[in-house]
């Protein structure tokens, strides 16, 4: 039996995990279940679960290990309300993916 692990794009947490206090160069840690791979030094999006645009982060590291993933983060870019706001709905949700790609079937 194999190990399922998920590549992230982006990390996505609950909403009372997500920092009261959003500064740039904060260092902050994170918790997911399963084994999740991340990119080190990439920024990427930090969401809440119901994918929420907070601001930039970069992962600077993370472990694998008993279906868990455990890491750093460290916040590279903050937004006002309204950056936010455009940023979210920009978002492609994975119903409108799946969509777009039956379509081309």
């Amino acid at each position: 039996m194999g190990n399922p692990i998920l590549l992230q794009a982006c990390l996505r947490l609950p909403e009372k995990e997500v920092p009261s206090i959003l500064e740039v160069g904060n260092r902050h840690s994170f918790f997911k279940d399963g084994h999740r791979l991340y990119q080190i030094k990439v920024p990427m999006d930090l969401r809440t679960d119901d994918w929420k645009f907070i601001a930039r982060i970069i992962i600077t590291k993370y472990e694998l290990g008993h279906n868990q993933t455990k890491g750093e983060y460290v916040i590279v870019k903050t937004f006002s309300e309204k950056e936010k706001e455009i940023i979210t709905k920009a978002y492609v949700s994975d119903e409108e993916v799946k969509e777009a790609l039956e379509k081309t079937i």
